[in-house]
């Protein structure tokens, strides 16, 4: 879940997402805590973890071991903290790994005693700067974190010390001349003797220094400032928190409004329609307004035109009442305006008879009026961006000569106009990616502000439309694959994987705490069957996706007090017939195989139980596949029977039989 967010490895710095109101990339400031990066399954050391950190260090969650090496090179002086319950990783591989890739990186492993063990070796060589016990407590997690700190301040003291000692001049003294002394045999003889009894106080003074009990005491005492820290913000989801992460890095990286779909601006629009009331997505989004009239600045300061009549519409589609928006406004159109000065002082200067620059002024205008054909054959051509040789790339060079012409102007006009046209014709076919590419060429062409804005708007739109039914599908295949018994497998298209893949992209959507309620039932049945079998392992299986599915506890617990228990030799099968019936229903003819004059059969096993009542009942086998399913389970749930009795008293039985359905001439 992959989604990783790339990122560039030649960033070796990190930029809190934070930016002060000055809006210019020099401005965002750094974050005062650690950068803590997070490689575990375990939701509950997750959530742990921001309880203990939360207002004091960042946290960012990584999917796999790769979006946790992206986010240690992006995070400046990270700590990783690495679950060594990972079935998918060899931690001890992994922890060599990222030494070798970042040799100043702190790691904490949380684990079992027995990790600890086999991880002895990374530990006591400093690799693993601290190994967490589970279950572990916020205390201890606060101290760990604020003890890589505390060593990162030490070794970026010592490394100061070291410089400053390399950079001091160095200074010839002049050499002297000591005195000779007479010294007394006898007296060195006493003093050495007497000096053998300091030997012992000063081996301890150094073994104590050298050891600096000092230094554990504090990290074993729990720091005052992080016992202050906030509880972590309730009712944000994993999702939310992973798309408030992509968005920070993508902040920080520049990607503002583009690529699409990875870009700050998206990524925090996506927070807000999961979370509309989060305050940390609306601080993004004015961040990002900030990071775009930032870019304007340095385009006004380069006088860079085009790129600050894009920049500028950019930020008002993001937040039109901005308070520097108006401002750059005013500058874009007195820079336009002294352009078209200058170019009315070259025909003045011209008809005075200064040869030079009028001379000047025709051989800009011829080259603008070359571009401008150049850029009409292309358009004739649909050669219309991309590359040098488009239209788009003569039009721009045409405008930054001069912006006033008339030609320039109208091949402006009748390109927006045609990507524009692009737009809403690859919105309309559902090809929103292309849809995006276009309106981005469009609004570098400065079109039209509002026309811009409604396909902005028309594009998100779909965009919306697009992923409810994308959540509508995967929840209709969930529904499916329960009535088919594809539980869990296989794993890429069974129930469980859709529910998984719709509750990720939306936890709220109407059907899923339904279906998700039905994959519980029948999951604590199956488990109940494979218990019942002896198939430990299998059913432990059924009950963790049970319970990731949100069955109920007490249902939970009798199961697994069914699969604790001593296994007992696999149940005999014997046919139905030899169990007598007490109370037939007859099964409901399915109205769609009447209506297709569809007959079959349907192999089912169930249980008849120490009180004549029957459960468990199983499909083994069905002709044609599903249609007679639901009837048959139906009917065999009202069935009752005489147990049968072993030894005297009555036992739980399991029974097969075959029902045909056919249809009455």
């Amino acid at each position: 879940m992959g989604t990783g967010v790339s990122m560039n490895p030649e960033r070796n710095h990190w930029n809190e997402t934070a930016a002060t109101a000055a809006g210019t990339p020099a401005a965002i400031a750094h974050h005062p805590g650690a950068n803590v990066v997070v490689l575990s399954a375990d939701p509950t050391l997750v959530d742990l973890l921001r309880d203990a950190l939360a207002g004091v260090h960042r946290i960012w969650r990584a999917d796999d071991a790769a979006h946790a090496v992206d986010l240690i090179v992006a995070a400046s002086g990270a700590v990783l903290l690495l679950d060594a319950a990972l079935a998918d990783q060899d931690t001890r591989a992994l922890v060599e790994r990222l030494t070798a890739q970042f040799p100043d990186l702190a790691i904490i492993v949380a684990g079992r005693r027995e990790d600890e063990a086999g991880l002895a070796p990374l530990i006591s060589d400093g690799a693993i700067f601290r190994f967490l016990h589970k279950p572990a407590s916020a205390e201890r997690i606060r101290n760990f974190v604020e003890a890589t700190q505390r060593r990162a301040q030490q070794r970026m003291e010592r490394q100061a010390a070291a410089h400053q000692d390399t950079d001091a001049d160095t200074i010839r003294l002049p050499q002297l001349k000591l005195p000779r002394l007479a010294l007394d045999p006898a007296a060195i003889r006493r003093w050495s003797r007497r000096s053998l009894l300091l030997l012992p106080v000063v081996a301890v003074a150094w073994l104590v220094a050298e050891w600096q009990p000092w230094s554990r005491l504090a990290d074993a005492l729990p720091d005052a400032g992080s016992l202050a820290a906030a509880p972590a913000a309730p009712g944000e989801s994993a999702r939310v928190l992973k798309l408030l992460d992509a968005a920070g890095v993508a902040l920080s990286q520049g990607r503002l409004i583009d690529p699409p779909e990875r870009n700050a601006l998206e990524l925090y629009r996506a927070v807000l329609e999961r979370d509309p009331g989060n305050e940390a997505a609306r601080q993004g989004i004015l961040r990002v307004a900030d990071g775009l009239l930032a870019e304007a600045e340095q385009a006004l300061i380069r006088q860079d035109l085009p790129r600050l009549a894009a920049t500028i519409d950019a930020a008002r589609s993001v937040r039109a009442d901005h308070p520097r928006l108006e401002f750059f406004t005013v500058q874009l159109a007195r820079e336009r305006e002294r352009l078209a000065g200058s170019e009315q002082l070259l025909r003045a200067a011209a008809s005075a008879g200064q040869a030079a620059d009028a001379s000047a002024a025709q051989s800009a205008a011829g080259r603008v009026q070359g571009l401008v054909q150049l850029a009409n054959e292309r358009i004739s051509g649909n050669r219309l961006v991309g590359g040098t040789d488009s239209a788009q790339a003569y039009l721009l060079a045409a405008r930054r000569l001069d912006p006033a012409d008339t030609g320039v102007r109208q091949g402006m006009t009748a390109l927006g106009a045609m990507l524009e046209s692009n737009a809403r014709q690859a919105i309309a076919q559902g090809r929103l990616d292309d849809a995006g590419q276009w309106l981005q060429h469009a609004v570098e062409l400065d079109a039209d502000r509002a026309r811009i804005a409604q396909l902005r708007s028309d594009l998100e739109a779909a965009r919306l439309g697009s992923a409810r039914e994308d959540r509508a599908r995967l929840l209709a295949l969930a529904n499916q694959r329960i009535a088919q018994g594809r539980l869990a497998e296989p794993a890429a298209d069974s129930a469980r994987h859709y529910l998984d893949l719709l509750r990720a992209a939306d936890p709220n959507h109407a059907g899923l705490a339904e279906t998700s309620a039905l994959l519980a039932s029948r999951s604590l049945a199956e488990a109940r069957r494979l218990a019942a079998a002896g198939q430990g392992p299998a059913a432990e299986a059924m009950l963790s996706i049970a319970t990731g599915a949100g069955a109920a506890r007490a249902d939970v617990a009798a199961v697994a007090a069914l699969v604790a228990a001593p296994a007992a030799a696999a149940p005999t099968v014997i046919p139905e017939s030899q169990l007598r019936r007490t109370r037939f229903t007859a099964p409901r003819y399915p109205e769609q195989a009447r209506r297709r004059d569809a007959e079959g059969w349907v192999d089912v096993e169930f249980t008849v139980a120490r009180d004549g009542t029957t459960r468990d009942a199983r499909v083994v086998a069905a002709e044609p596949a599903s249609l007679f399913d639901s009837a048959t389970l139906d009917a065999i749930a009202r069935w009752r029977y005489e147990p049968r009795i072993v030894d005297g008293k009555p036992v739980d039985q399991r029974v097969s039989m075959r029902l045909r359905f056919t249809l009455e001439d």
